[in-house]
């Protein structure tokens, strides 16, 4: 595959500016000792050659990196997925295993929210559904629920890949459960990358 900033620009997607740092080999390496998980190849070399940000008002995305009380950086969310409503057609109630967090779908329009809320669910990969190679399902965990009822879990792509290329810029995303009534800047063909601090 060519590099993530010549696919992007294939594909139309516009990247505004470029961050003053991206992760390098160590800094993947050391999040995957600690998350004990390979990274995605895919994800891997996004996070590498192009780094975080946020993809039109959909995606914000986070990479591998270590700054004392840095917040976006890949965790484990399980503990967030032991009761849940599996809307991608499952019978699932829960996902017992890792669920590696990425970044957020944004619900809303900016600022990026820090906090779980009704305006974003959190994007994860799971390290136990392998799709093709290395690559992994990934989900997003839609909270908009009633009061005492569990979030929505909603199976966004098989692929990092195929998250950005097929459900962004193809905009296949547009036609799941909560992005109900998509904005136009939600599928913006840009990217906003994020300023990372300094380790």
């Amino acid at each position: 595959m060519s590099p993530w900033p010549e696919v992007l620009k294939q594909h139309g997607v516009a990247v505004l500016g470029a961050p003053a740092r991206l992760p390098v080999e160590a800094d993947l390496a050391r999040t995957e000792a600690r998350l004990k998980v390979t990274l995605p190849e895919s994800y891997r070399r996004f996070c590498t050659e192009v780094g975080p940000g946020r993809l039109g008002d959909l995606l914000e995305l986070w990479v591998p990196w270590h700054a004392r009380g840095f917040f976006d950086s890949p965790r484990d969310i399980r503990s967030r997925l032991s009761s849940l409503v599996d809307a991608s057609g499952g019978a699932r109630q829960s996902l017992p295993g890792k669920a590696i967090q990425l970044g957020y779908v944004l619900l809303g329009g900016p600022p990026a929210p820090r906090v779980i809320s009704a305006s974003s669910a959190e994007l994860f990969w799971v390290p136990d559904e392998p799709t093709d190679g290395d690559e992994c399902a990934l989900y997003a965990l839609d909270h908009r629920t009633p009061t005492g009822t569990p979030p929505r879990l909603v199976k966004l792509a098989q692929s990092f890949s195929a998250l950005l290329l097929e459900g962004f810029v193809g905009k296949r995303l547009a036609r799941l459960p909560f992005t109900r009534a998509p904005q136009a800047e939600q599928f913006a063909l840009e990217f906003r990358p994020s300023e990372l601090p300094a380790p």
